[in-house]
């Protein structure tokens, strides 16, 4: 199968084709030469989306129904993700991990288990319920992630604070493990927050949660775990993009200082995304949908939470661009390329180049709206309108 349109490579946009065969990109083949108003209109062809951060979509919960997550997520642009679980008891956390050990057999890939928590900052939990947290501590990380001999349980990555008492050897025990740390919800000063990530040896990847969102600041003399975030290299930083959580100077601000292939942008989302209600239930709360995020408390409460977001990623990428806070091949590496770093996965996944899975969508030009999604060099159905 060919495709013919806009190729995003290497963080740019330029006219091309490229064949599918075998569930793989078997060419990816550039068209110099064409005149620029003709490439203006062709169709933009971008690896699938990446979603390293996300707790439901579709109407659908990860330990309720992977396969429906990840059947709405492709049909919204998102070609892999890690279904990411609320803190629990750590024993209870783990057999919701194992519980989430399944790759649907259509859909999103699943790329493991993200856990937000237990062992973050009670100070910086946000919306996190305070009764779930727990203290870092070797033994409880071994109750989650299983026995020594075992997989750990299909979790890929874990968000911990940096500065709470044990998180050096928790940090040690996850590298050891090949599980990726990675900071947030945290009151860590930048020294804290770089020291623990001189802590382990080796090739570690290392990640910063939801930039700006739960965690200390950019204070000029004060500096905290955001300005390490801008600074490091070492830190892929997750974004999200729903304008809501991060507003577009403090956006540009983190362009600038990283780059798009620095800054995985995320949902962040809630099971009510991608649903068109207004009002849904999660984990025992009430959710109002507005401006594109999820609070939770009903509708005339006084006092509502931000909790997460209501926009998926491809709709994340198409409000950025709208709005002109980013183009749109910033936009699309920082959901693409970034995250598949991330996991050491660029190779593999969010990237155009021979070998590569075969994931891909197609978006018309100008409007980023989807047009078509493949998985594995198979077309996925696309949401009804």
């Amino acid at each position: 199968m060919l495709l013919a349109g806009n190729l995003l490579i290497d963080g740019a946009l330029a006219a091309g084709r490229v064949e599918i065969a075998g569930g793989v990109l078997r060419a990816v083949e550039l068209t110099p030469g064409i005149d620029p108003a003709v490439i203006a209109g062709l169709p933009i062809i971008a690896p699938g989306l990446i979603d390293l951060h996300i707790h439901g979509f579709g109407g659908c919960d990860p330990l309720v129904d992977m396969a429906g997550m990840a059947s709405a997520l492709a049909s919204a642009g998102t070609t892999a993700f890690q279904p990411t679980l609320f803190p629990a008891e750590p024993a209870q956390l783990g057999a919701h991990a194992a519980a989430c050990q399944v790759e649907p057999a259509a859909g999103a890939r699943v790329l493991g288990t993200h856990l937000e928590g237990p062992f973050v900052n009670p100070k910086s939990a946000g919306a996190l319920p305070l009764a779930d947290l727990a203290e870092p501590s070797v033994q409880a990380l071994r109750e989650i992630l299983g026995p020594a001999t075992g997989d750990g349980r299909g979790i890929r990555t874990i968000t911990l604070a940096p500065e709470l008492a044990g998180a050096n050897d928790l940090i040690a025990e996850l590298e050891v493990a090949g599980v990726r740390a990675s900071f947030g919800h945290s009151m860590a000063s930048a020294k804290q927050a770089r020291d623990a990530l001189r802590k382990p040896r080796g090739s570690s990847r290392f990640g910063v949660t939801h930039l700006f969102n739960a965690m200390t600041g950019l204070g000029h003399r004060d500096p905290g775990l955001a300005s390490l975030a801008l600074t490091e290299d070492a830190l892929v930083v997750e974004l999200i993009g729903d304008l809501v959580h991060v507003g577009p100077e403090a956006i540009d601000l983190a362009l600038r200082a990283r780059g798009p292939a620095g800054i995985a942008l995320v949902s962040d989302a809630l099971e009510g995304a991608g649903t068109g209600c207004d009002v849904f239930h999660s984990h025992g709360r009430a959710h109002v949908i507005r401006d594109g995020a999820a609070w939770y408390g009903t509708p005339d409460s006084k006092s509502q939470q931000l909790a997460g977001s209501a926009t998926g990623l491809l709709e994340a990428v198409q409000r950025l661009t709208a709005a002109g806070v980013v183009s749109p091949a910033d936009a699309l590496t920082m959901a693409t390329l970034a995250p598949a770093r991330a996991l050491g996965l660029e190779s593999e996944i969010g990237v155009l180049i021979p070998g590569a899975k075969a994931d891909l969508i197609v978006l018309e030009a100008g409007t980023l709206a989807l047009q078509r999604v493949f998985t594995g060099g198979v077309e996925h159905p696309l949401v009804s309108p």
